[in-house]
């Protein structure tokens, strides 16, 4: 399957694959074409048209669903709380998703899918994740998916932040988390929830961050795997790791599920 949205949009054979969706208005409701959420509902312009041809990222759309049981609560933090990979899960009679958008331009795009697709089981908290609960700035120039907390006291958007420990939600079975760098904060605002719940962690990031996460939950006795089931210490420059907990029984049977 090709990813066709990976091939550089400022090159010729990229403006060539683009043409006919220029064709499309923005506010457009397709049909997602392939993948977990194939035939349900999508609004184009609320992110690349590799979505809702459902080709963008699916080895990580595939991997992380395969996490995914009967009666999960599932965390989606950050970056598009991504609607082809929780819509599955939602359809399920049992189970959560609580999905975590604090930028409204994002958010208002997920209150429409969640809608239109009818999804009972997902709840959204327009909110930041981190380590601490308060008041954060946040960006607002980096471009669709791409903004980020930020420290600046005059930020333009101001933005309510959380910590999983003290969100008040029923404790996760699985998290997935891609904020652009802050993935580490969000574990350190979770380290209860970490102790306690033991939930799968999925984490997607610069690798500079990636080494911070899987020093986080190494301290909290995870093992730690690359999308391809290898363990962290054969490879090399991962970006995207999924940690399981140590507790050989469950590690076993999660990891014999995925891989």
């Amino acid at each position: 399957m090709i990813d066709w949205s990976v091939i550089d949009p400022r090159s010729v054979p990229g403006r060539i694959v683009r043409l006919p969706s220029r064709l499309l208005s923005k506010s457009a409701m397709m049909r997602i074409r392939r993948g977990p959420a194939r035939g349900m509902k999508w609004i184009t312009g609320s992110s690349i048209h590799g979505c809702w041809l459902g080709t963008y990222e699916f080895d990580k759309q595939t991997a992380l669903l395969r996490f995914v049981k009967p009666g999960m609560v599932v965390y989606d933090i950050g970056r598009r709380p991504d609607f082809t990979r929780y819509s599955s899960q939602a359809r399920r009679e049992s189970g959560r998703v609580y999905a975590f958008e604090p930028c409204p331009y994002e958010a208002h795009f997920l209150v429409d899918h969640v809608r239109i697709n009818e999804l009972a089981n997902v709840r959204i908290v327009q909110a930041a994740v981190g380590e601490r609960t308060g008041l954060v700035g946040m960006t607002i120039d980096r471009g669709l998916t791409q903004n980020q907390i930020c420290n600046h006291s005059n930020s333009v958007l101001t933005v309510p932040a959380v910590t999983l420990d003290r969100s008040g939600l029923e404790p996760p079975d699985l998290i997935k988390m891609d904020v652009e760098g802050a993935e580490s904060a969000v574990l350190k605002g979770a380290q209860a929830t970490l102790h306690d719940a033991r939930p799968v962690v999925c984490s997607a990031s610069r690798a500079w961050a990636t080494r911070r996460v899987c020093r986080i939950l190494r301290a909290s006795e995870y093992d730690i795997y690359s999308l391809k089931g290898q363990p962290m210490d054969q490879a090399a420059a991962i970006v995207e790791i999924y940690g399981f907990p140590a507790e050989p029984a469950l590690a076993k049977v999660m990891r014999g599920d995925a891989w």
